[in-house]
């Protein structure tokens, strides 16, 4: 038994004696002996034992709450925030499937401008299709629903989910740019998946080369 006065307590928790005090009148303190009136033992693994049940875990990020309980790659972090970028720069109040895609080529060296250099598609190829849909008042703008102070289309929440579920689907412990890919195909609607249809890029042919760039376990049966 290792005994601490309630100096010595004050010191290890970094408070001070009167705050051990009302941790005392308080009830909210480690068990103790009370020797005396002013003499008043903590044993050292009994303290260790009330810090434990102090524990707080820590609490899910922004990014987690927004992108589903897989952690996300910093590559594919790194897309949502071109992606956010992108929109800035078409002056849009909103980030869509369309500025996810130019996010995914902008990010380089993830694994879904890989997959897009692999099938012929190049950054400044995808950029001139996003501007004549841009340009285009005829089509449609993505709907957005603000939802959690989120400033996503509801196509581009619908892909980040099926991003988390492509992951699933291939047995990864983490959601990358090549899974955001494949789900903005699997959205079947928004800019994203309309771009890349147009350039002939088809869910499967991204699954494809996937896997030929990564190891997967065995897909589940859908």
């Amino acid at each position: 038994m290792q005994l601490m006065s309630i100096e010595d307590l004050a010191v290890y928790l970094g408070d001070s004696k009167r705050t051990i005090y009302k941790y005392i009148a308080g009830g909210d303190c480690p068990p103790y002996m009370r020797i005396s009136a002013k003499n008043i033992k903590f044993d050292r693994a009994d303290v260790d034992a009330w810090l434990e049940s102090k524990k707080v875990p820590p609490r899910p990020s922004q990014t987690h709450l927004q992108h589903g309980s897989l952690p996300w790659t910093p590559r594919a972090k790194r897309v949502m925030k071109e992606a956010e970028k992108t929109s800035r720069q078409y002056e849009a109040d909103y980030t869509g499937t369309g500025h996810i895609l130019l996010g995914i080529a902008e990010v380089e060296d993830c694994l879904g401008a890989v997959i897009l250099k692999n099938l012929k598609v190049d950054k400044a190829k995808l950029r001139e299709v996003f501007e004549q849909l841009h340009k285009d008042a005829s089509v449609q703008v993505e709907h957005k629903t603000t939802t959690g102070g989120q400033n996503l289309t509801d196509n581009a929440q619908k892909a980040i989910r099926c991003a988390s579920e492509e992951a699933v689907r291939l047995g990864h412990e983490y959601v990358g740019a090549e899974h955001l890919l494949a789900a903005l195909l699997l959205v079947g609607e928004g800019w994203g998946q309309w771009i890349l249809t147009n350039l002939g890029i088809t869910l499967e042919k991204v699954r494809s080369e996937t896997a030929k760039l990564i190891v997967c376990r065995p897909p589940a049966k859908e």
